[in-house]
């Protein structure tokens, strides 16, 4: 990827088995460090939306409620539009509680997603399921979470990736450059996401259904 960081995800680095363990807890970067996240999303070198977070409470019990809007065209035709929303909940530390709706060209999903020790139980329009109690919502701003179990936050399905990380660049909202880790997932999703020295999701790229690639770039 060359434009939001400046970087090429490597494969090199596997995550390692002490990583594998923090998977349980919050990123490096507290929430209250960023209160606020804020991308705009680009396919090619068209803008067709934008993607924030924003963070409330404090470094152990706190809320994360997301945004993600995107539309494309093609002259006056709309192709493509999208609108997720959710809302992600910690207690202790630990991940409690996701909800979230999203529509994709005018088709409907939502998730309901409960931690309790047993297990993460999750309910879609489509049913239930059970997963175990250390997965966690690939909603990116967490790289702790790529270390172990994921589930997809739009349709609640259980995610199979291969995850590596490596050294890398970022471009920070001021145009400075910066180092950065670099995450590379590939398996049931293609998605690279860099992370700056304070552990703070800073940008990503992912290869859509169609094989264009989407990358986030954040804004101050």
């Amino acid at each position: 990827m060359k434009r939001p960081g400046q970087a090429n995800p490597t494969r090199r680095a596997m995550l390692t088995g002490s990583m594998a363990c923090a998977s349980f807890g919050v990123a490096r970067a507290a929430p209250s460090q960023s209160r606020r996240l804020a991308f705009t999303v680009w396919r090619e070198k068209q803008r067709i939306g934008q993607h924030s977070l924003v963070f409330s409470g404090d470094d152990r019990d706190f809320q994360v409620e997301i945004v993600a809007a995107m539309a494309v065209s093609i002259g006056p035709l709309r192709v493509f539009q999208y609108r997720h929303q959710a809302t992600e909940m910690w207690r202790g530390g630990d991940f409690s509680m996701l909800t979230s709706h999203t529509v994709t060209n005018g088709r409907s999903e939502q998730v309901s997603a409960t931690r309790s020790p047993a297990g993460v139980a999750i309910r879609t329009l489509a049913g239930s399921q059970a997963l175990p109690a250390d997965t966690l919502p690939l909603t990116h701003w967490n790289s702790r979470a790529l270390a172990g179990r994921l589930f997809n936050p739009q349709t609640g399905a259980s995610m199979h990736e291969k995850v590596s990380r490596g050294p890398g660049q970022i471009l920070k909202p001021d145009g400075r450059s910066a180092p950065a880790t670099v995450y590379a997932l590939s398996g049931d999703a293609e998605i690279a996401d860099w992370y700056d020295a304070d552990g703070v999701w800073s940008a990503l790229r992912a290869k859509a259904r169609d094989g264009s690639f989407i990358e986030y770039r954040r804004v101050a």
